[in-house]
């Protein structure tokens, strides 16, 4: 049975040979070089968005929006943030490190504080890594505050050498 001796098949062959047409003239119109060059090119810089995470941002930073950093730390201090006006924030911190503190009126010098095995550590969050230290101000100690450092990669605290680095 042929294809025009079907019950709709003429309007099948008729579909058939205009997408014939359409092809052959698309093809006659295009030069492959530039098409294949233009595709390899797209994809290339496709595959290369997409190793660096830019493809596609959300799912390369679990939902939050790139670039962004969390408000609010993932940790756990042993007081408040380190800070030097009464508020809350970790403004009397040099990154993750423990710098002062103002506590009752009195800014105290603050040092890591070694409350469990380590003093600082990391924690995951969206899009990234935050570096917090437990700190105790005061010697001896008065009282005990925290501090924190957001970063996009899990990096060891800044003021703390790595193998291999002078001091």
């Amino acid at each position: 049975m042929l294809l025009r001796d079907h019950p709709r098949g003429e309007v099948c062959f008729m579909l058939e040979k205009t997408t014939r047409i359409v092809s052959e003239n698309l093809a006659r119109a295009i030069d492959r070089r530039s098409f294949l060059k233009r595709t390899g090119e797209t994809a290339f810089a496709g595959l290369a968005a997409l190793a660096a995470g830019q493809l596609i941002p959300a799912v390369a930073s679990a939902g939050s929006i790139p670039g962004a950093v969390p408000k609010t730390p993932s940790c756990a201090p042993p007081g408040p943030y380190c800070n030097l006006n009464g508020v809350g924030e970790p403004n009397g911190c040099h990154g993750a490190s423990c710098f002062q503190h103002l506590y009752q009126g009195t800014v105290y010098q603050c040092r890591v504080y070694y409350i469990y095995q380590a003093g600082c550590w990391t924690t995951a969050a969206s899009g990234g890594y935050w570096t917090c230290c437990d700190c105790e101000c005061g010697s001896p100690r008065v009282t005990t505050c925290g501090c924190a450092q957001f970063s996009s990669s899990p990096a060891p605290r800044p003021d703390v050498p790595g193998p291999g680095a002078t001091a």
